[in-house]
Formats: C-alpha cells, structure tokens, sequence
C-alpha cells in the first residue's frame, strides 16, 4: 500500500515543493504515495500565495487549485473534529492536526517550526502519524523510489532548458537552487552528489527509448 501523506498549506504554498510533491505523486500514479488535505488547508495556502504574488493573474493561482482539485478528487479530508486531539501551541494549528487524523494518513507533511509540538500531540492520542519535515520525505522518496525522483528531476532540468535556453547542467543547478531556496537542502545535496541522480544524460536516453 503506499503512503498517505497530508500535507499542510505551508508547503503548498511553495511551488518548488508542490511540484516536487504534486508532479511525482502523478508520475507514480499515486503508488509511491497519496496526498491529502483539507479545504482549510487550501484555502491558507492559496490565500497565502495570492499575499506572496500579488502580481500573479487569478487564472494562474485559480489554474493551481483546479489541478489540486482534478488530479487529486479523493484527496481532501471532510467531517474532521478539532477536538478529536489535543491543542498545538498554536491554535490556528488545531484544524491541521485534526484533519490528518481524522484522514487515517501515515505522514503529516510540515514545515511549521511547532513539528514536535504536532508529534507530541498526535503521539496523545496514538494516531501512529509522523510528522516529517518536506526535506525528509523528499530524501526518504529518494531511497524508496529513485527511479521515480531521477526522473522528475530530469523533467525539471529539459522543463528548465526550453525555458531558459541553457545547457543541462546550468539547469541542474537552476532546480537545485530551487530546492536550496524552499528548505529541502539535504534533499538538494543529495541530488547534487549522488551519481544515482547525477547521471541523467544515459536516463533521458533510456526513458525515451522506453
């Protein structure tokens, strides 16, 4: 079976993480892992990603949500009850860890500085959830499924090539830094030094061929 993973609104707000995230659940058509979140959860993120991009056109923001909505039609978390665990530090926190459990998922995915306040309370009620930081999961994603990481990454540096009409490993660097930016950096490092992710000349050849 594969992970269920909720996903809290501070990291969708991230569009270097929500592609990691959203990109690969796709390309693995959900068997490495399947995502949920709430409609409270949305709501922040996109509120949150209008305050960051105040320049960005409404389609482009509303264009997101309906890829969240189309591609993921079983993902969001409804019927949650706030009193189902204990209370973070931070109420406006409540509804996440309830949702998460009321979502039976394996993983709560955050990258809220409170993540051991969320695992003590979850740990309250034995909801058997680990509160992972983006960085971790990408990093665990990469041991469990390499071919699958190999690939988005190597989608990333042709997507980033066309756009920026630059050679392979200027856009390597250019989605690394990324990465860099958006707090995974164990991540990063590991596809910056692991040949595994580094050879990806022979594996565009091979996929295509495929």
């Amino acid at each position: 079976m594969p992970l269920t993973v909720f996903v809290d609104a501070n990291v969708l707000v991230s569009r270097c993480l929500r592609d990691w995230l959203v990109l690969m659940a796709l390309d693995s058509e959900h068997t490495a892992y399947q995502m949920k979140w709430s409609e409270a959860v949305l709501a922040e993120a996109f509120y949150h990603l209008r305050r960051k991009r105040p320049d960005a056109p409404e389609q482009t923001i509303e264009r997101w949500r309906r890829v969240l909505d189309e591609a993921f039609p079983e993902a969001k978390v409804t019927g949650f009850d706030p009193a189902s665990v204990p209370q973070p530090a931070d109420v406006n926190d409540h509804h996440v860890l309830a949702a998460a459990y009321a979502g039976e998922v394996d993983i709560l995915l955050t990258a809220d500085g409170d993540a051991d306040n969320f695992q003590q309370c979850l740990d309250e009620v034995d909801a058997g959830i680990d509160v992972q930081h983006p960085d971790d999961f990408l990093c665990m994603l990469a041991e469990r499924h390499p071919q699958l990481v190999r690939r988005r990454f190597m989608n990333q540096i042709e997507y980033i090539q066309g756009r920026q009409q630059t050679d392979e490993d200027a856009a390597a660097d250019s989605s690394l830094d990324s990465l860099d930016a958006a707090g995974a950096k164990r991540f990063s490092f590991l596809l910056r030094t692991d040949e595994r992710f580094r050879n990806w000349t022979v594996e565009t050849i091979t996929i295509r061929d495929s």
